[in-house]
């Protein structure tokens, strides 16, 4: 399964300061980003670099949620203030905006990047909370980085996948299958040998997996070409939303007709807004990071109203903005355990005593107990979706179980 997306390294970005910073002593206090009247937080994504299209959804959903809490009156009568990096989708940036985050003095991170690997040393050293989406590589499930809280729950940092996407393409009459990873992502080439696993597993043929896919790349002309040699009927695209587009589109530019086609990204406004792309991923379907508006649950309604009244967004919320809402979310729970003076230390001890957090029902509901650090649940629950016409439907929740000996990921 997809836990996390991507990672990559390219072009160095400067950071960005998105609010200003504000002292953080209090008369008689010394915790981080803490004064009588705010708690300053930081939030690190990619505004810039391959990863750009990702930062936009995250701050403003993020931002939405905070604007929300702070209307409401703040946690126990602070308001939060919040500075945004950027990393430009790089480690090397990413590690300059959190060691910049540290010296400025946040309370927490939200860190939703796909190189969130570049600097969690230094929150962890520093003591430092850290919520977000763990779709960037293995560190969040790993010791000592217990002050890292994802909002997917607990994990393995060796990545071990399920059976619920082999078994989906196996009851909508799949039997061949195709799979493709981002070459410089372990997690993204995990997922695609995982799939792999899984439809062997049930009974499938493995016709073609290939994990060196560059990242972020549009020119698919190659995997097109090996996709329809292949004779794959089932194809399993945990890549970003550019790719994964380009892909369905060169396959029916190609004349290829593929019975189960599964993205993890894509989900979202921005495929609804491409006319070309969504004319071409017609039948498709989308994994989604929480509970699809679709559902028109309790959760989701909320969630469309507080993105329409801060945010000004009335579309379909993609990965971006469920991630950020999720990161900024969590960073609020965790503050509101700490109680009227927060410290750092009680916000992660507090929040590894929830094993039922769901914001509020927008996600499957995890449980942050230390005792299932580290460890990846017995089974595992996602939501899909498809596209059909300009329309997503059939809001579907997959539950999987664990396939014995999948690890993926190398060790750390």
């Amino acid at each position: 399964m997809v836990r996390t997306k991507s990672m990559t390294v390219v072009i160095l970005a400067g950071s960005l300061v998105m609010a200003s910073f504000v002292m953080t002593t209090t008369a008689g206090a010394s915790t981080p980003g803490v004064t009588k009247n705010t708690i300053t937080l930081g939030l690190i994504t990619e505004l810039t670099g391959p990863g750009a299209a990702v930062g936009t959804g995250m701050v403003r959903s993020a931002q939405a949620r905070i604007d929300q809490v702070n209307a409401e009156g703040g946690v126990y009568g602070r308001k939060i203030k919040l500075i945004v990096k950027d990393d430009g989708t790089n480690p090397l940036t990413d590690n300059t905006a959190t060691a910049d985050l540290i010296s400025e003095g946040v309370f927490g991170v939200i860190d939703d990047s796909a190189v969130t690997y570049g600097g969690y040393k230094q929150l962890q050293q520093a003591g430092v909370p850290v919520t977000g989406g763990a779709y960037d590589g293995p560190e969040w499930y790993q010791q000592p980085n217990t002050n890292m809280f994802s909002i997917s729950g607990p994990g393995a940092a060796k990545d071990p996948q399920y059976d619920n996407f082999a078994v989906f393409a196996k009851h909508h009459g799949g039997t061949k299958c195709a799979a493709l990873g981002y070459g410089i992502s372990p997690s993204s080439q995990a997922s695609a040998s995982g799939f792999e696993l899984s439809c062997e597993r049930e009974g499938l043929k493995n016709a073609l997996l290939d994990t060196s896919v560059p990242f972020g790349t549009v020119n698919v002309t190659t995997l097109v070409l090996q996709i329809k040699a292949s004779g794959a009927n089932v194809l399993w695209l945990p890549l970003d939303g550019n790719t994964n587009f380009a892909i369905m589109t060169g396959l029916k530019q190609a004349g290829v007709k593929i019975k189960v086609v599964i993205n993890a990204t894509g989900y979202g406004q921005v495929l609804l807004n491409d006319t070309s792309a969504v004319s071409n991923a017609e039948g498709a379907w989308f994994l989604a990071t929480g509970v699809p508006i679709e559902s028109k649950t309790p959760a989701t309604k909320a969630f469309q109203s507080v993105l329409a009244k801060y945010a000004h967004y009335t579309g379909v919320p993609d990965f971006t903005w469920y991630e950020g809402w999720g990161g900024a979310d969590l960073m609020i729970k965790g503050l509101e355990l700490a109680g009227k003076n927060p410290t750092q230390s009680a916000f992660i001890a507090d929040l590894h005593k929830v094993t039922d957090y769901s914001a509020n029902g927008l996600f499957g509901a995890v449980n942050f107990s230390l005792s299932d650090f580290g460890k990846a649940p017995k089974t595992l629950c996602e939501y899909i979706v498809q596209l059909e016409g300009d329309t997503y439907v059939h809001p579907t929740k997959l539950c999987g179980a664990i396939l014995a000996n999948s690890d993926q990921l190398p060790s750390a």
